[in-house]
């Protein structure tokens, strides 16, 4: 039986921040590069050359921002009514976790050019998180949650399911985040009571 451990605590969100006007996400297959216009070409051809500095994986989405609009080409991605992008990999078997299960996964986050900025195979180790608890970035828990035992997808995480920003957060702007994960375990978690104190305990 495993403790819960915390892998991300949500920050505070700035009521008093202005806000930014809100852009749209367009996806779109590589095929459509075609379509942009000379300047929004040369973004995307620098975009790439600076994924391929930073090594970024095979396929890895390319952003191309148009003013307050963000352009994502990639292929083979599907979007969620909540937002949520992501290409599924291997499907799993199982059930999916729900709120109040604990889950195992292995993971590596990049920025949108590609270089790595988290990653649990860096630390050696699996992270594990409860469901439902607000510990982890909305984005992040909705991918999971649509994730069985076995199960791997790239995903892209939309600024509006991502981390609040503003002076009082840890976050300066709205950025895409992209995460590689493997959900490798799904368990259930009871709570007990010993005299006065009580943990969560997971099997």
């Amino acid at each position: 039986a495993l403790r819960l451990q915390r892998m991300y605590a949500p920050p505070m969100v700035d009521e008093q921040a202005p806000l930014e006007p809100e852009g749209a996400t367009i996806l779109a297959p590589v095929s459509e590069v075609d379509a942009l216009s000379d300047a929004q070409l040369k973004v995307f051809e620098y975009n790439l050359r600076i994924q391929a500095q930073n090594r970024a994986p095979e396929g890895f989405p390319i952003f191309v921002r148009d003013g307050y609009d963000m352009r994502i080409f990639a292929d083979g991605y599907a979007q969620e009514d909540s937002g949520l992008i992501f290409k599924e990999f291997a499907a799993g078997e199982g059930q999916a976790p729900r709120d109040g299960q604990q889950v195992v996964f292995q993971y590596t986050g990049y920025n949108e050019s590609g270089a790595t900025i988290d990653s649990s195979y860096r630390k050696g180790q699996a992270s594990e998180t409860q469901l439902g608890v607000q510990g982890m970035i909305p984005g992040f828990e909705l991918a999971l949650k649509g994730m069985r035992p076995g199960a791997r997808r790239r995903v892209i995480i939309v600024p509006e399911l991502g981390p609040p920003v503003g002076p009082a957060t840890f976050f300066s702007a709205k950025q895409y985040e992209v995460f590689d994960i493997e959900m490798l375990e799904v368990r259930d978690c009871v709570r007990r009571q010993l005299g006065m104190f009580s943990s969560v305990v997971c099997v």
